[in-house]
């Protein structure tokens, strides 16, 4: 029925509640793929102790070379034979309940693909501190229209969206053929085939707003370091997925949320290095879209100055 697909890299100090948590899940035939993705820390040396000491008989685990999540993800579709398919980071922690529930309702709505539970996010400072990762926006684009949604993925998509929020149909997942082995950015671009393939909600997928499926483990991290990654990823992706007429503008918005970043952090330089390479039409859109950053920054800032001074 349930295929559980955890692909691994170098989360020894996580991997073991995870793999608790996939056990867990009480439905008939459940599976549970581990794929280690080459790690170089004691992740694998975990895995296998959890192997010895629980025998668990609906556990495969593989061991390949470090090729990136995406091609874990390939391979734990290719591997699972089961209607139903769940993908969750070792460093995440599935919730039970929730997966069997969003199962349920994929199998009372047979024309369903995939069903979007909710999911809690915390770090591991603070690991009784959960927060919503969906709200507001998100209950409005998964109700959008199909024509509306086409734009809104690439322009206006609430982040994130979460693979292990998620419960697939796997046969949805093979209709749109599965990651893109190009593309290194595994969420967004999945959802962007996912949404555009089958778009309608309650009808191609569901949405479980009660149902928490995921409490999300986020990581301190150093965005200085990571932030010309983030743009490369995300401008990879458009430039294989958003339809020509949408690239520049979806690059130009990119690339002002970007800018912005760099600039809050005291590095104006790294920000205007993300410039490098990026199409005329790109700079166009994000000039517009740096305006209005800044204009409704300080209206909502005006607002607020108003309200203090008349109360």
């Amino acid at each position: 029925m349930l295929t559980i697909i955890i692909p691994a890299y170098n989360h020894e100090k996580y991997i073991i509640e995870g793999l608790e948590a996939a056990c867990s899940v009480d439905l008939p035939g459940t599976k549970i793929i581990i794929i280690d993705d080459g790690s170089t820390d004691s992740t694998k040396l975990k895995i296998e102790q959890f192997i010895q000491e629980k025998s668990p008989k609906n556990v495969d685990f593989l061991v390949k070379k470090n090729g990136g999540v995406v091609s874990s993800l390939n391979l734990g579709l290719e591997m699972a034979n089961t209607e139903f398919v769940y993908f969750v980071a070792s460093d995440d922690i599935l919730c039970s309940e929730g997966v069997v529930a969003c199962v349920q309702q994929l199998k009372n709505q047979p024309s369903a693909m995939f069903c979007i539970g909710a999911g809690v996010s915390f770090t591991s400072d603070f690991p009784e501190v959960k927060k919503p990762v969906y709200n507001k926006l998100h209950e409005e684009f998964f109700s959008m229209s199909a024509s509306s949604r086409v734009n809104a993925l690439y322009l206006n998509y609430p982040q994130p969206i979460l693979l292990q929020s998620t419960v697939f149909r796997r046969a949805g997942l093979n209709e749109v053929g599965g990651w893109d082995r190009r593309i290194i950015l595994d969420d967004y671009s999945m959802f962007i085939k996912m949404f555009t393939k089958f778009p309608l909600l309650n009808r191609d997928f569901l949405y479980a707003s009660k149902q928490v499926v995921v409490k999300y483990r986020q990581h301190d991290a150093n965005v200085h370091k990571n932030i010309s990654r983030q743009f490369f990823i995300i401008n990879q992706m458009l430039g294989f997925l958003a339809p020509a007429g949408l690239y520049s503008r979806a690059l130009g918005k990119v690339l002002a949320m970007h800018f912005l970043g760099a600039v809050r952090l005291g590095r104006t330089a790294d920000g205007l290095g993300l410039f490098k390479g990026v199409s005329i039409g790109a700079k166009v859109y994000f000039v517009y879209y740096l305006i209005s950053y800044i204009f409704g920054f300080f209206l909502r800032f005006s607002s607020k100055l108003m309200r203090r001074v008349f109360g």
